[in-house]
C-alpha cells in the first residue's frame, strides 16, 4: 500500500470517538520503557487517587483527572499518556513512530505549555501558581532525557558484567 493510500485509510479511520481511540499506557510502554517510567513515578498516574467518591462524578474534576485505561477496560486510571499526547490507536505503532510526518499526521501531539494549560489553569485548586519549566523538570521523558537514562543504564550494565568478570576470575 502506498503511503497516499495509508494516509487516507488512516484519516477515515480517525474519526471515530476519541476514547475508543485510547490504547492505554501500558501499550505505549512496550516500546516506551523510560517514558513509562517517569509517568508511572509521577503525579500524573496517580491523579484519580486525590479525587473524593464525589469529585469523581463531577465532570469539572474527572475531565482533568480521570481516563479510561483503554477501549476494553472500564477502569478508571490517572492522567495517562494519550491526555497529553493524543489517542494513539492510529500512532502506536513502530512504523507510524518512525515517520515524524506520518504520527503526527494521525494524531500524535507534540507537548507544549498551551496543552499543559488546558488542565492546569487558574482555577485548578492548587498552592502555586503553574509554570511549565519546573513542571516539565519534574516529569521530563523527552528525548535528551532519555538519551541520559540509556547512557546511565549502559554503564551500569557494563559495571556489573565487569564485576561478574572479576568474580569469575577470583580462586
Amino acid at each position: 500500500m502506498n503511503r497516499l493510500a495509508l494516509v487516507t485509510l488512516l484519516l477515515g479511520l480517525c474519526s471515530n470517538a476519541q476514547a475508543q481511540n485510547n490504547i492505554g499506557a501500558s501499550q505505549c510502554k512496550s516500546c516506551h520503557e523510560f517514558e513509562y517510567r517517569v509517568w508511572a513515578a509521577s503525579p500524573h498516574a496517580k491523579a484519580h487517587v486525590s479525587l473524593s467518591d464525589l469529585q469523581k462524578r463531577d465532570a469539572k474534576c474527572n475531565t482533568c483527572h480521570l481516563m479510561t485505561a483503554d477501549e476494553n477496560g472500564p477502569e478508571p486510571v490517572g492522567v495517562e499518556c494519550e491526555r497529553c499526547h493524543g489517542p494513539g490507536r492510529y500512532y502506536h505503532r513502530r512504523y507510524v513512530m518512525r515517520d515524524r510526518e506520518l504520527s503526527r499526521f494521525v494524531g500524535l501531539v507534540e507537548q507544549k505549555p498551551e496543552q499543559c494549560l488546558q488542565c492546569h489553569t487558574e482555577g485548578a485548586p492548587s498552592i502555586r501558581p503553574f509554570d511549565f519549566a519546573t513542571m516539565w523538570a519534574r516529569i521530563d521523558h523527552g528525548r535528551e532525557a532519555r538519551l541520559k537514562w540509556e547512557k546511565t543504564r549502559a554503564a551500569a550494565a557494563l559495571k556489573a558484567k565487569e564485576a561478574a568478570v572479576e568474580t569469575e576470575d577470583e580462586p
